[in-house]
């Protein structure tokens, strides 16, 4: 993965362009008088879906059902 490093001020003004060398897999060094102060990395893939449509086992996820169908009175 490549690595490149930039001042803050000039990464201010050259935000679009960095944020799309990010998407491509550029890793960004942010440096503050000479020194690595921050990076910009491409977000990491989930392995797992965050939702699921079927739990596969209720008892992880409680009883979903029974306070919906509760009488509202």
């Amino acid at each position: 993965m490549k690595t490149i490093s930039m001042p803050i001020g000039r990464a201010r003004s050259e935000l679009c362009g960095l944020v799309k060398k990010v998407q491509a897999g550029v890793r960004v060094t942010l440096t503050s008088h000479g020194r690595a102060a921050a990076m910009l990395v491409p977000p990491e893939k989930s392995k797992k879906p965050w939702r699921v449509a079927v739990p596969s086992d209720p008892k992880l996820f409680g009883d979903l059902q029974s306070p919906v169908m509760d009488d509202w009175k």
